[in-house]
């Protein structure tokens, strides 16, 4: 107790010395502040503070004595997809969204944005989850087989009693990390309840976030949390390093039914120890994000660690517990007369068998089904690129490039090689000897193009078509196959619905 009194007033300290003003209003999933703005240090902290994309029509809109602006946008969001690809079955599906969204600040401290989304999802074909338009659902009212239809919510509202402390809560995404994929924490899955503190001291940036979870096991629902700490620390102007910790734990375990565990609520706290105290077996995840800017360009990283023995590491045993992945990326841009841009990506992304997993459902490192980092989730190496050429204010052209290898394929039911995180590792066949790739390795190589043309620049609107190659031996043979996607989206987050 007198070691977090401690922590907590040097804490309240810097506080006092150190403030920096940080804003309530909060950008969307899709805006990437590196090729947004020309500003150094982008924030590997997705959704960023900082003046929102103004998207919608004006139902308020006015400013109050002493300067306070009041607003209240109004939007549609549509997304109409469908897809189709060339196997056996010729899988093809359609996927239609339609919904309303508002974003208002009511005063200078008090921030929200809130999209209410009705879907339906429709699939004919192969049964296997990688191909077609794929969308996770939040609330779904019906079984998934043929077809599935649900209703999507999101909302933050954001508050910021100070000028270096934010409050945000909601249902919503989260994404750490400056790539197109995140092993700390990424927004491939369906939005989650979040309570989110963010604190801005000197070159120190703090972001705790309570999330809730849920699963579904059987013909009942289990409700599980997870308390996550970001510190971020900008060395130099162009350099910054961040360190991750995330512990996931069930409202009920062997012992107790304990609800939210007081003891990860405290913000000064590491997790390790306080978990070791409560003398659980609790799902711990720890991390490193690093990234240096150039003018133009952006070298990025990522480590996160789930456990280890350093003997075994050591003597490269490849021992089943020593569970580790990463990141490395480099981005840039370029601009060139008008409204013309190029931009570029591409990344390395790994992890080892069994990382992420854990003895049972209610601790795994996902919800609903879904990792809450790279959405492959274990024992896989993989290569992504992309590139997108603006070639006029409304219309541009991006292309997609990646290799996967994952492993664990020969895996059932009732043994795991660690590449599916959501099966309990207990259930591995041996010790020693895992490997990423092995047990029934995969090789996947996809390339797509895409044309998109914004429709509508108040409203984001944009229509797209994606034709696409994949040669794979899903099949146990390689074999060719063709893709290609199409329709009308409102481009205002991240869709990650046809990335696999």
């Amino acid at each position: 107790m007198r070691k977090a009194l401690t922590i907590s007033f040097l804490w309240l300290s810097l506080l006092i010395n150190g403030q920096e003003s940080i804003n309530a209003e909060v950008n969307y999933l899709n805006y990437d502040d590196f090729f947004e703005n020309s500003l150094l240090t982008s924030s590997p902290v997705l959704p960023v503070l900082s003046t929102p994309v103004q998207v919608g029509y004006d139902a308020i809109d006015r400013v109050e004595k002493g300067g306070k602006r009041k607003y209240l946008n109004v939007f549609p969001v549509v997304n109409g997809m469908g897809s189709y690809f060339s196997d056996d079955k010729s899988t093809h599906s359609l996927y239609g969204g339609l919904g309303v969204g508002i974003s208002t600040q009511l005063t200078r401290k008090l921030y929200m944005r809130a999209i209410a989304m009705g879907s339906y999802h429709y699939r004919k074909g192969d049964s296997e989850p990688y191909h077609g338009v794929y969308q996770p659902y939040f609330l779904s009212f019906s079984d998934y087989q043929e077809y599935s239809y649900g209703f999507t919510p999101t909302i933050r509202m954001s508050y910021a009693p100070y000028d270096f402390l934010t409050i945000q809560a909601g249902i919503d995404q989260h994404f750490i990390g400056h790539g197109n994929r995140s092993m700390l924490l990424g927004d491939y899955g369906a939005p989650y309840p979040f309570v989110q503190l963010r604190t801005k001291v000197w070159r120190i940036e703090m972001t705790n976030l309570y999330q809730f979870f849920r699963e579904n096991q059987g013909n009942r629902t289990i409700n599980k949390f997870a308390s996550t700490h970001f510190f971020n620390y900008h060395i130099t102007p162009r350099f910054q390093v961040g360190f991750f910790e995330s512990v996931v734990f069930a409202a009920k375990d062997t012992l107790m039914n304990r609800g939210y565990e007081l003891a990860y609520l405290n913000p000064f706290l590491f997790y390790r120890p306080t978990e070791y105290e409560l003398g659980s077996q609790d799902r711990l995840v720890i991390g490193l994000n690093m990234s240096y800017e150039f003018d133009p360009i952006m070298i990025y990283g990522q480590f996160v660690l789930d456990e280890f023995v350093l003997k075994e590491l050591r003597e490269r045993s490849r021992w089943w517990a020593n569970k580790y992945g990463g990141q490395l990326g480099v981005k840039g841009k370029m601009k060139f007369q008008g409204d013309k841009h190029f931009r570029w990506l591409a990344e390395l992304n790994f992890a080892r068998p069994f990382m992420y997993s854990h003895f049972d459902v209610n601790t795994v490192y996902g919800n609903q089904g879904l990792s809450l980092a790279h959405p492959l989730g274990a024992n896989f190496v993989e290569i992504y690129s992309e590139s997108m050429l603006k070639i006029t204010s409304n219309f541009g052209v991006k292309s997609r490039f990646f290799f996967v290898q994952q492993g664990g394929h020969d895996g059932d039911k009732d043994i795991s090689f660690g590449q599916d995180i959501y099966q309990s590792y207990i259930n591995r066949p041996y010790d020693y000897g895992f490997y990423i790739g092995g047990n029934g390795k995969v090789n996947r190589y996809h390339f797509s193009l895409e044309g998109n043309y914004l429709l509508s620049e108040k409203l984001k609107l944009e229509a797209f078509i994606r034709p696409g190659v994949e040669l794979n031996n899903l099949q146990s043979t390689y074999q060719g196959h063709f893709l290609i996607w199409g329709g009308i989206r409102t481009a205002l987050w991240n869709d990650r619905s046809f990335s696999f």
